[in-house]
């Protein structure tokens, strides 16, 4: 309760210092005229301004200026105030509360712990208001003049993801349901990222250590790794996959890819998606095509489950163990261990279902699994 108490004070003291700062601007008195691109702004009358930030809502006032029929604050510019009250720290956070729960738990969190009020709708103008400024925001992003130094590698990946749609959203989706048929309350967004990223040669032992024993990942191996650059991405819940990835070849089918710099796409094992990257991407000559290795992880554990007792030491180093033969390039070896397994050992029939399930992913993606020629290149996996 103390710091419950000392935090609530704290608000207090950063509204109290908020009108410090309004009251300290003059009212945003810049003469009795100013020069404009439209020409002279003439002083005109005292508007207030509402301004809700995280410490609560306040007003201010603040002079406005006329050209013509025209007016406008210029403090309103100077302090780079958003349209609407709601300030653009209240909004980050907001948003970032939307994205991991619901409006209503949200509107709670701020309550409880800012005793800031924002309704549920006021929550969701919020996030539209967000979502109409992402394109603005990209646009500009990406006009901006590419940096002298260039990566080693250009890289593309795409996906998949149901969104939970709100209820006047998911109403706009299917507007009648059939007989029988539930109702939609997610949708398919397209997802797209394109990136620059250098090379970062690496072992197998390296990678499987990584991901099975994190606590063991080296810290100055961790510091050393490369960033991605140029990051350009896309999250649509109206445009198909087709769209997305049309709106990226086109954004990189001008680059000057060769055998030694090729495009790397890394993606799951959705082959519809590689269906459609091969016919939107087709012109592109020399193409690294690459299974997301996190998704063949999660293919191994499942293996590692029907064997071991979940969370048990012999599950985590048989995980270890069949990832390095894979990050080796010993895909076939796996499946072929897997399938002498299946037929000699006594299993359920669930427990089989699970081994086919597995064989059948890494027999229809052993193409894209050549991790030994990944790593060694320094690839992005």
């Amino acid at each position: 309760m103390m710091e419950a108490s000392i935090f609530k004070r704290l608000l207090k003291l950063g509204f109290l210092l908020m009108q410090l700062f309004f009251a300290n601007q003059n009212k945003g008195d810049y003469g009795e005229t100013i020069e404009t691109v439209r020409g002279v702004a003439k002083r005109g009358k005292i508007g207030k301004k509402s301004y809700f930030s995280i410490f609560g809502k306040l007003k201010f006032s603040r002079y406005l200026y006329h050209v013509g029929d025209d007016s406008f604050a210029p403090l309103d510019i100077v302090l780079n105030l958003p349209s609407r009250c709601h300030s653009y720290f209240l909004s980050e956070f907001a948003d970032l509360l939307n994205i991991n729960g619901a409006y209503g738990n949200a509107s709670k969190l701020l309550k409880n712990f800012f005793d800031v009020r924002l309704s549920v709708s006021a929550l969701e103008t919020i996030s539209d208001d967000s979502s109409d400024l992402y394109e603005d925001y990209y646009e500009l992003k990406n006009s901006l003049p590419k940096p002298i130094k260039e990566e080693d590698y250009i890289a593309v990946s795409f996906d998949g993801k149901g969104v939970p749609m709100i209820k006047k959203e998911a109403a706009k989706i299917i507007a009648r349901q059939g007989k029988g048929k539930k109702k939609q309350k997610k949708k398919e967004a397209s997802v797209g990222v394109k990136y620059n990223i250098n090379a970062n040669i690496r072992t197998a032992e390296q990678v499987s250590t990584n991901l099975v024993f994190p606590d063991k990942k080296d810290s100055k191996e961790s510091n050393q790794s490369p960033r991605a650059q140029n990051v350009k991405y896309t999250a649509s819940v109206e445009q198909p996959e087709k769209e997305v990835m049309n709106e990226f070849y086109e954004y990189i089918k001008d680059e000057n890819f060769t055998p030694d710099n090729p495009l790397v796409c890394v993606m799951d094992g959705a082959l519809v998606l590689w269906n459609v990257f091969d016919k939107i991407f087709k012109n592109i000559k020399y193409i690294v095509r690459i299974l997301d290795i996190i998704h063949v992880l999660e293919y191994i554990w499942i293996i590692a489950h029907v064997k071991y007792k979940e969370g048990s030491d012999e599950c985590k180093e048989y995980v270890y163990k069949k990832l390095l033969l894979i990050l080796q390039g010993k895909v076939a070896s796996y499946i072929m261990e897997l399938q002498k397994e299946m037929l000699e050992g006594e299993w359920t029939k669930s427990q089989i279902e699970k081994f086919e399930k597995v064989i059948m992913y890494l027999k229809n993606h052993k193409q894209y699994m050549k991790y030994d020629q990944y790593l060694s290149q320094g690839y992005p996996i």
